[in-house]
């Protein structure tokens, strides 16, 4: 009988949250996991094919948060040299992605860029060309910017020492995209930020697939925490609950309140990273 009500709470968990997404498709994952605190990131180490350190200083390094989980600590560039990391053109010309991430800003100087696409942008040491993206969106100066022929304010402003997660569907494949309750029209975007939808169905940048992806800070001298990075070829619902954020729990979704609360009532942990 306890065996029975032990499965019965579990799955009208999953079946109500619709926590446990599929990752058949996914083509790139991550979490930093396998690193010490404190070692270089390198395509050594890690599953980016692409690291770089430019000549405005700084550094890409594993760090552990107070939690004990590691994660990326990348940035102090102090010029337009841009400091990233990536994946350069072997993710199969996806026409649709999913793209999530963890991020907590050390401050909100400078520049991040996060996008995907084809082309010299993820194959060479240079910034973004607008011509090689399917679609980006930058950190300018803490303000959450996507590109289309210009920068756009998305309407988010990102505070220092803060965790956040991202997810980003696109899709440019002929047609609308339905994921969960939602869905992307052809041409566009949809931005949520811890699970809350805030930008929807925004204008990619361009026509592009994507081969690649990368993360790169320019000026400033600032510096981001990355961590639990994921790309999947197919459209995915925001993934909840978030039970392992940067810096401890940090349950900023109402989502992953009542996850953890429903968790722990039926005594069960959940601190995982996403794979």
């Amino acid at each position: 009988m306890k065996r029975s009500l032990s499965i019965f709470m579990v799955v009208t968990i999953v079946c109500v949250l619709g926590w446990m997404p599929v990752y058949a498709a996914n083509i790139f994952t991550e979490t930093f996991d396998a690193l010490a605190a404190g070692t270089d990131i390198t395509t050594s180490n890690t599953a980016f094919d692409y690291v770089r350190i430019g000549s405005g200083g700084g550094s890409i390094t594993a760090e552990a948060a107070t939690s004990g989980e590691v994660h990326m600590r990348l940035g102090g560039s102090s010029s337009g040299s841009l400091n990233g990391v990536g994946r350069q053109n072997d993710l199969g010309s996806a026409t649709i992605t999913t793209l999530n991430f963890r991020v907590k800003l050390e401050d909100t100087n400078g520049d991040f860029f996060i996008g995907m696409g084809t082309g010299n942008t993820f194959t060479t040491n240079n910034t973004f060309a607008t011509a090689d993206l399917m679609w980006a969106i930058q950190f300018n100066n803490g303000v959450v910017e996507y590109r289309t022929t210009s920068w756009n304010n998305t309407g988010q402003t990102l505070t220092a020492n803060t965790n956040y997660e991202f997810h980003i569907v696109a899709n440019r494949s002929g047609s609308t995209v339905t994921y969960g309750s939602n869905s992307v029209a052809d041409g566009k975007m949809d931005l949520f930020i811890n699970g809350f939808l805030v930008g929807d169905d925004l204008a990619i940048t361009n026509n592009q697939n994507a081969s690649g992806f990368r993360i790169y800070q320019i000026n400033g001298s600032s510096y981001g925490r990355f961590d639990s990075i994921t790309i999947d070829n197919t459209a995915l619902p925001p993934f909840t609950p978030t039970a392992v954020a940067l810096s401890n729990l940090n349950a900023t979704s109402p989502f992953a309140a009542l996850a953890v609360g429903l968790f722990a009532a039926a005594g069960l942990v959940v601190l995982r990273k996403r794979r």
